[in-house]
């Protein structure tokens, strides 16, 4: 289970828990092996309760907590100030934890009459930042006859900036800075930065539309040279699954409150994936979420997984 809390400035506490979000938490491990083996695994287990519960399908929803986390150009449509925080608890001792900090920026000058919801905004701009985190700190060391020695940790972390921007009326686009800082044991360690790119169009009032292209050109680079010598040490590159996202977001005219969305992505150049969600404000206090992710269209041995959650506000 994972837990979250949102914090809105001025307006309300809002606490969200995913009750099953199966394969995201218990799947995590076998998500690299089947996906070619790529790094960067643990920034493709989606964000928050809310994402996640939905199927991670969110790079064109622009209501409600936004995340840069799935398309850059998202921010500029965050209401008020939102501090998110999730912790995760996931098998074999691992963890998930994810914190970020987003709102919108509007420069005014009266009588713009650029945009329709605000006659005086000039310009409507988002910034977000945070920081992504998975590990394990109590991995039970060994010597080699077999003693128990320290103990052991591994991580791994993400670091982002984003800054995104409202061109028109329909038209946002945005970029996401990270850079990453992860360990495998003592003294082995790689940095290394990564950049996202988004856009997103606003069809009609009901209907939206996104692209977004991720991990360009991030990867780690490891060097053992600390642990083995200079001799019998060794440099390894591990390149992060480039990933180009189209999707679509459209809030159902039927029952008012009611938004589904749907994504294709192009992973790793040689991978087709599809993943849906749907979500219901039954209340305004009360939404009910569901979805399927990693439907593959390539012979890879990928199985689809699905998610359900809830929030109560």
């Amino acid at each position: 289970m994972t837990c979250t809390r949102a914090i809105r400035a001025h307006r309300r506490v809002s606490v969200a828990a995913i009750l099953v979000a199966c394969a995201v938490l218990l799947c995590a491990g076998d998500a690299r092996a089947q996906l070619g083996g790529t790094a960067g695994a643990f920034t493709r287990l989606g964000f928050g309760a809310r994402g996640q519960g939905m199927g991670n399908a969110m790079s064109s929803v622009t209501t409600g907590i936004i995340s840069s986390h799935y398309n850059p150009a998202l921010t500029p449509f965050q209401k008020d100030h939102v501090l998110y925080g999730n912790y995760g608890i996931l098998s074999l001792d691992r963890k998930l934890n994810q914190i970020s900090y987003t709102q919108s920026i509007t420069l005014r000058r009266k009588g713009a009459q650029k945009f329709a919801g605000d006659p005086d905004a000039q310009s409507i701009a988002g910034v977000s930042a945070g920081w992504i985190n998975a590990g394990d700190a109590d991995i039970q060391g060994y010597d080699s006859d077999g003693f128990k020695t320290e103990k052991l940790g591994v991580f791994e972390n993400q670091f982002f900036l984003n800054f995104g921007n409202r061109f028109s009326e329909r038209f946002s686009a945005g970029f996401n800075v990270k850079f990453y800082y992860s360990g495998l044991y003592d003294g082995v360690t790689s940095a290394g930065f990564g950049l996202d790119l988004g856009a997103l169009y606003i069809v009609t009032d009901r209907l939206t539309v996104s692209f977004v292209a991720q991990e360009i050109l991030t990867k780690y680079k490891w060097d053992t040279g600390s642990l083995y010598g200079a001799e019998r040490g060794k440099t390894t590159e591990n390149p992060f699954a480039r990933i180009f996202r189209a999707g679509g977001a459209y809030r159902v005219d039927v029952l008012e409150g009611a938004l589904v969305a749907a994504e294709a992505e192009l992973y790793d150049g040689k991978t087709v994936l599809a993943r849906a969600g749907a979500e219901v404000q039954l209340v305004e206090q009360l939404a009910l979420r569901a979805g399927v992710e990693r439907i593959a269209f390539t012979d890879n041995g990928v199985d689809p997984r699905p998610t359900f959650g809830v929030s109560f506000s």
